[in-house]
């Protein structure tokens, strides 16, 4: 597929197409998904289909679940995909960012479940941590990478969300350690990760040059683990962390003071580009249930998608999806050609995320109370979608930056 783009007097051909060592990869990754992930979605399916006995009563996941992905991790980091995005200087494939859209775009059309433990996301290893030295990587980064590990990102907090430059944490330098208090909330992954990457205030000038990352591991004391945050998503995912005169080392600083929301922005490709994809990929999900639905079930004495107001929603839906898929290949191709992809990628996140929800709305629609139940993975979508466009920088955010990039 090509188009032309225009930068600085200059007119290129746009190459959306993959190399064949990258389509293979994610031909391979598609086989992995089918082979390992879906007999172990079939095999915890009462866990999964009905959240109530996956989530305990502390809303933290099943034991067997956590298990059963870590496993999965493992297995994943062995065949080479869970850190593909990651480059190779990191231990990881150095896939381009086209390839990783379109990987991810292949894992999450089989939907939502395990999928969420075949690539690495915020829980797994990221461009900020190749920032530490050799030995650094090696304690830290290394078992990311091979799955051995998870983390967490501990930056959003009760009073700062959006807002970064507004966050209360805080860290101390006492001789060669730093000390650091504060709470953060929302935090993905929290409950089961080895470690925290957390962003604390070091300065009071008010900047973003006032703020530095620590990794934290768990069980150093004053570390706390509060309780997991019942969300629409009801994932047993998000928690609350709390930090009470925790004392770490100057090793553990990520970078160097006042550099952690600079090293930060190193992963704003990644989660953009992933995010359209998961959302690209949980959009087919449910369009090719939808239409073997509406292919199936009759009323009045025919398929019921052959009414145009049914097929005409999966119509738009379609376009809609094709659409956000060009704009988010578009992004990718940006960034894997050196180029600032602020505004494009700002469009993947915005574009991908309100997509899949019209999208999983309307799939919800056309299979009538059948979209409710648990057991079509439709209603579960339509409910992740809806996080989507706040997580990771809301809507709203993406379109302030959008807004900022024409220079409004």
């Amino acid at each position: 597929m090509y188009s032309c783009n225009q930068v600085a007097g200059r007119i290129r051909l746009v190459d959306f197409r993959l190399s064949p060592e990258e389509e293979k990869l994610v031909r391979d990754l598609a086989a992995f998904v089918e082979s390992e992930v879906l007999p172990l979605q079939e095999r915890f399916r009462d866990l999964l289909d009905h959240e109530g006995v996956g989530i305990q009563d502390d809303g933290t996941l099943h034991p067997e679940l956590v298990r059963a992905s870590r496993e999965l991790r493992r297995k994943s980091a062995k065949e080479g995909y869970y850190a593909l995005h990651v480059p190779r200087e990191g231990g990881g494939l150095g896939a381009s960012y086209a390839a990783y859209l379109k990987a991810n775009q292949a894992v999450f059309r089989q939907g939502l479940g395990f999928t969420l433990a075949v690539l690495g996301s915020i829980e797994g290893p990221s461009r900020m941590l190749l920032s530490l030295d050799e030995a650094g990587r090696e304690r830290w980064l290394a078992p990311l990478v091979r799955g051995e590990k998870t983390t967490c990102f501990a930056l959003t907090e009760p009073g700062a969300g959006s807002d970064v430059r507004n966050i209360q944490t805080r860290a101390v330098k006492e001789g060669d350690e730093w000390v650091l208090d504060g709470t953060k909330v929302f935090i993905t992954n929290g409950p089961y990760a080895d470690f925290a990457q957390v962003f604390a205030r070091t300065g009071d000038e008010g900047g973003m040059g006032d703020i530095t990352a620590f990794l934290v591991e768990k069980g150093t004391p004053g570390f706390h683990v509060g309780p997991v945050m019942e969300t629409i998503a009801n994932n047993g995912l998000p928690c609350e962390l709390r930090f009470e005169g925790c004392r770490v080392p100057e090793a553990n600083v990520i970078g160097g003071v006042g550099e952690g929301f600079y090293h930060a922005l190193q992963n704003i490709n990644d989660t953009r580009i992933q995010n359209g994809g998961m959302a690209l990929g949980l959009a087919e999900f449910c369009l090719d249930k939808t239409v073997r639905y509406l292919s199936e079930r009759k009323a009045f004495g025919k398929p019921i998608g052959k009414y145009q107001g049914v097929s005409f929603p999966m119509a738009d839906s379609l376009l809609a999806l094709r659409q956000a898929e060009t704009l988010a290949l578009y992004a990718a191709w940006r960034i894997d050609e050196g180029e600032d992809a602020i505004q494009e990628t700002s469009m993947t996140k915005l574009a991908c995320t309100e997509m899949l929800f019209d999208v999983a709305d309307r799939c919800l629609q056309a299979h009538g109370a059948v979209g409710t139940l648990r057991k079509t993975g439709i209603e579960r979508v339509l409910r992740w979608a809806r996080v989507m466009r706040i997580w990771e920088g809301t809507s709203e955010i993406q379109r302030t930056t959008i807004a900022k990039t024409m220079g409004l």
